[in-house]
């Protein structure tokens, strides 16, 4: 019949199985560090790595006290200890007594740097590069996992502000992460007001791919401001130096990406409150002003306007029939230089002389050659008319001389 172990049992069978190699115990070895933690317990937890493999390390509070310098990630050591089993878990790790600083940094950490150093030298990380976030944004763009509380944590954090969410899903760990975020930050071109780039905490590998080059410099072509918001507030990645404006959290993040709604309506409230206030001081003052206007003008002065006024009007009226006459006059003397001067050229002043006007059948006899014997004329007087008839005509010598 065949036996079947409980999960005790089988943790148990490969513990014991691990404990009796006499080869794993007592071993040097030697790699990168890489997810320290300095319990507060006096504990140390970290990872011993190359470009190949990893493998899980604990160092007892009784040797680390021992230690003489701080582990960080990124440092080569060697270590020496036995290879245990640690049932809770299921896990096989190494349990470390001692421990010492090899020669250089990890590989991984000289390569971190490089990059670091390359970016920085380009300017990536100056503050004048870095664009102001929008103060009320109406698209905000997310660059998460669909699957992580990150984008949980974000959305609950943005809450009822009135914003239009686009989701960019991607892959945020892993050896594809890097590529899969590059294209979701590109996917929001022209479609977000801001981006958030996030995902929770993890250890130094999980988040490597925020690390990437190729992402640090697509952060910074971006046609929106990018706030970054990887891992815990001790975690800083390339990412974080590259972005406009970094969050410790992702609920920070979203906090960070759009205004406080409650402070928006103090705000509003207090804008209220002074154009309340201006209005009410405007109209008092209006009120005081008509008040003072009412109590000054009283029944007595009112008349003495209006009497005042009255004699304005009758020396205005004075003076306009004063013009009027003047107008007259001047127009009156003019006409009667032009009637003396139509007179003293009209042939009726001649005629009241004493001279008489001769009107022949030619019409005006200017000559008595103009007449013939017998001829029917008319005599015009200053005072009228008489009708007569030619008997005969008498030429004076000069008037023939001039005819012949």
């Amino acid at each position: 019949m065949v036996h079947t172990y409980s999960v005790s049992e089988l943790c148990t069978r490969i513990q014991d199985r691990l404990a009796g190699d006499v080869r794993l115990r007592d071993i040097w070895t030697r790699g990168e560090l890489s997810n320290v933690v300095n319990h507060s317990s006096g504990h140390r937890y970290f990872t011993l790595k190359d470009s190949e493999a990893q493998i899980s390390c604990v160092m007892f509070r009784a040797y680390a006290s021992d230690l003489d310098f701080v582990l960080r990630d990124g440092m080569n050591v060697r270590v020496f200890g036995d290879v245990g089993f640690y049932r809770a878990k299921g896990g096989v790790q190494l349990q470390v007594r001692l421990i010492s600083p090899d020669t250089g940094i990890g590989r991984s950490a000289m390569e971190l740097e490089a990059i670091r150093r390359r970016l920085a030298a380009e300017g990536f990380f100056t503050p004048e590069r870095k664009r102001a976030l929008p103060r009320y944004p109406e698209r905000i763009g997310i660059v998460t996992s669909m699957d992580g509380a990150a984008l949980r944590d974000v959305i609950r954090s943005l809450g009822r502000y009135p914003a239009r969410i686009i989701l960019s899903p991607a892959t945020v760990q892993g050896d594809a992460a890097a590529h899969s975020m590059i294209s979701a930050l590109r996917a929001l071109r022209g479609m977000a007001d801001v981006i958030i780039l996030c995902r929770g905490g993890g250890s130094a590998e999980d988040l490597s791919p925020f690390n990437d080059e190729q992402l640090a410099r697509e952060i910074a072509e971006c046609d929106a401001p990018v706030i970054s918001a990887v891992g815990h507030e001790v975690d800083v990645t390339i990412a974080d130096l590259v972005a406009d404006a970094r969050a410790s959290t992702p609920t920070a993040a979203a906090k960070l990406a759009v205004p406080d709604l409650e402070e928006v309506g103090l705000r509003l409230r207090n804008l209220e409150d002074r154009m309340t206030w201006a209005i009410d001081s405007r109209l008092e003052r209006i009120r005081s002003r008509l008040d003072y206007l009412s109590r000054g003008i009283g029944a007595r002065q009112m008349y003495a306007l209006l009497e005042r006024r009255k004699v304005r009007l009758r020396d205005l009226s004075r003076r306009l029939l004063d013009a009027e006459r003047s107008i007259v006059d001047s127009r009156v003397r003019r006409l009667e230089i032009a009637r003396a001067r139509l007179d003293s050229a009209s042939p009726l002043a001649v005629l009241s002389r004493g001279y008489t006007m001769v009107i022949g059948p030619g019409g005006v006899a200017c000559s008595a050659a103009d007449l013939n014997k017998g001829d029917e004329i008319r005599l015009v007087f200053s005072d009228g008319e008489a009708y007569c008839r030619v008997n005969g005509i008498e030429l004076r010598e000069s008037a023939r001389g001039g005819s012949e």
